[in-house]
């Protein structure tokens, strides 16, 4: 009977880390029950270079039927310009396959991004062309004037934010990320997710995020977390988390993370608070 007890506590120790949402650059196959709901939020510092980008999208999901979830995002950003401006918003699906077993489950993400589509950083050109006849080679006072010098205001659209592959945020796109999850031991939690984005004209990007949560105690946890494009954008990162659930209803997720690849960030900050309802 003390060994059944004990094997109890220990089971319910595991499943309470369990609530879906619980990291930061993952999504899990957890989904809130029928009537239940999870509100979540993101916010995001980054350095490349002399820039900074700053995010905030917070969001839900909410349990329609057994495994299946409807929710959404909103994103609000500083990418760089000085001031908060509207990104977009991402209605989104999520499913729990029923075919599962005690250590692994599958799942499914699909969103569409309704991007703002003036969050573009233009710069503009001064061109400066004069009149290719001067008015004749006589210099004297009785030349005729010299044509009139024009000013051609170019405006052209600066790529220093634009973000490509699977990291697009600025342009319509459908998400579409095929989930996993695993416990591989005691008290562990892997995920991985294979990500598909299609903007409006068709080009497919494609790439993955992973990440490994291990529960210390019944409040806290700590983890790794990585994401990239399998295309040749080379924006990739890696960060360490770590989770913290002061109440049944709530996480707390922070993490601090680095780029690899030639168009990664140099550094990043994570954080966010999931709670259950």
């Amino acid at each position: 009977m003390k060994r059944i007890i004990v094997l109890l506590l220990g089971t319910t120790h595991f499943v309470l880390a369990h609530h879906g949402q619980d990291f930061l650059l993952n999504y899990d196959t957890d989904v809130p029950e029928i009537k239940r709901a999870v509100a979540f939020s993101a916010f995001e510092w980054s350095r490349e270079g002399d820039t900074d980008e700053i995010s905030f999208e917070p969001g839900f999901l909410v349990g329609v039927v057994p495994g299946f979830a409807l929710g959404t995002t909103v994103r609000v950003a500083d990418e760089g310009s000085g001031s908060w401006d509207y990104s977009g918003v991402n209605p989104m699906i999520q499913y729990q396959f029923p075919t599962r077993g005690d250590r692994w489950s599958f799942g499914i993400f699909a969103g569409y991004l309704f991007a703002d589509g003036e969050t573009h950083h233009h710069s503009e050109t001064t061109v400066h062309i004069h009149d290719p006849n001067p008015g004749g080679i006589d210099l004297g006072p009785d030349a005729p004037p010299a044509g009139p010098v024009t000013h051609i205001h170019e405006e052209s659209e600066s790529d220093e934010h634009s973000h490509t592959g699977i990291h697009r945020h600025d342009e319509d796109h459908f998400q579409l990320r095929l989930l996993f999850q695993a416990r591989l031991w005691k008290d562990s939690k892997w995920v991985g997710n294979l990500i598909c984005v299609t903007p409006g004209g068709g080009d497919y990007a494609f790439g993955y995020s992973t990440g490994l949560r291990q529960q210390l105690s019944h409040e806290w946890a700590v983890g790794v977390e990585s994401i990239g494009d399998f295309n040749t954008q080379g924006d990739h990162e890696v960060l360490a988390g770590v989770y913290w659930t002061p109440v049944h209803s709530c996480t707390v997720r922070l993490g601090a993370g680095t780029g690899i690849g030639s168009e990664s960030k140099d550094f990043a900050i994570h954080s966010g608070i999931t709670w259950r309802f």
